[in-house]
């Protein structure tokens, strides 16, 4: 099968190493008009003790020259140019099956235009919103009743309020089974934390709060003044756990325990290289893996670019319409 990675910086690189040890793969395709991030994607190769020597790779500086044929490509450019690049993509190449990195785009008109687009080609898009996809998040989530409402609560450094904050949001989701998350509002710290992805590329940090229709809450907040690793605290009636998947760290309790604390083991890879393996090797075989569909992921999106677009037009006096994130 052939494999089309547009995009080769510091994710795309990641998932070409994905992509690079899986054996059912023949040809992979690596287009980036920087020829630096081409040169991170091989030296990244180098690096792997389980790249398969079947595959065969071609590096190009330019769509037009890929081939019109791919099994999947994988979208991993940032997120100002991605509705463009994808409609291009589809104009020159014949391909049903797409993982986009997150941000999927910096505003929802973009966003609906996607899948707009995706509906009315048949297109498959999964949405590298990896948490749900965890095994102590899966845990937690076979331990939750769909009646029952939820309080999960986010914390961390990075000021990711918009980069973490849509894993955050989707992970809500995934527990809650919500259709929309409801704004109940925040404070968002009037200051851009600049991105090392570029000169026009922010984030902020501060804390949001929603609920659902059932009546669960969900705040996030993120931190502008240091970067501790993000914790996930979610509880039931029933149950409840406390996560940080950085640490690896894993406690949860029952109400039929008491609420006694217990430690859960916690040995999974959480890394692109590696999770990314499982979702294309699954997406080729069966059609199918556990990331989000780019429809399934609209919740999150919704709850994050809709809420700070107006922060980001304030502290840039200016009003742009979108979110100037990754």
């Amino acid at each position: 099968m052939r494999v089309l990675i547009v995009g080769c910086g510091q994710l795309g690189s990641r998932h070409l190493q994905a992509v690079a040890s899986l054996a059912q793969v023949k040809e992979v395709e690596v287009v980036d008009p920087r020829l630096s991030a081409l040169k991170l994607g091989q030296d990244r190769l180098n690096e792997m003790s389980d790249c398969q020597s079947s595959i065969s790779f071609r590096w190009l500086t330019k769509l037009n020259e890929a081939s019109k044929e791919a099994d999947l490509c994988v979208l991993a450019t940032q997120a100002d140019c991605r509705l463009d690049l994808f409609q291009e993509i589809i104009k020159l190449i014949n391909c049903k099956k797409f993982i986009f990195e997150k941000l999927v785009a910096q505003s929802m008109k973009e966003y609906e235009e996607l899948l707009s687009i995706a509906s009315g080609r048949n297109l498959s898009i999964w949405i590298n919103c990896k948490a749900r996809a965890h095994d102590s998040h899966k845990r937690v989530k076979s331990n939750l009743d769909l009646k029952d409402p939820i309080i999960f609560t986010v914390s961390g450094g990075n000021h990711g309020l918009a980069n973490n904050g849509v894993h955050a949001a989707d992970l809500f989701v995934f527990f809650d089974g919500a259709k929309k998350i409801e704004w109940d509002g925040g404070h968002i710290d009037p200051i851009l934390h600049p991105s090392k992805r570029g000169n026009r590329i922010f984030d902020l940090s501060g804390t949001m709060v929603g609920h659902t229709e059932k009546g669960s809450h969900f705040a996030i907040t993120f931190s502008g003044d240091h970067v501790g690793p993000t914790q996930f605290v979610v509880m039931s009636k029933r149950y409840r756990a406390v996560i940080d998947d950085v640490t690896k760290w894993f406690y949860e309790s029952t109400a039929e325990s008491g609420w006694k604390w217990k430690k859960v083991p916690f040995d999974s890879d959480l890394m692109v290289s590696n999770m990314s393996r499982t979702f294309v090797r699954n997406i080729l075989s069966y059609g199918g893996c556990e990331l989000p569909t780019l429809q399934e992921c609209y919740p999150a999106h919704q709850f994050i670019l809709e809420n700070l677009q107006p922060h980001f037009d304030k502290i840039l006096g200016e009003q742009i319409n979108r979110c100037p994130v990754t």
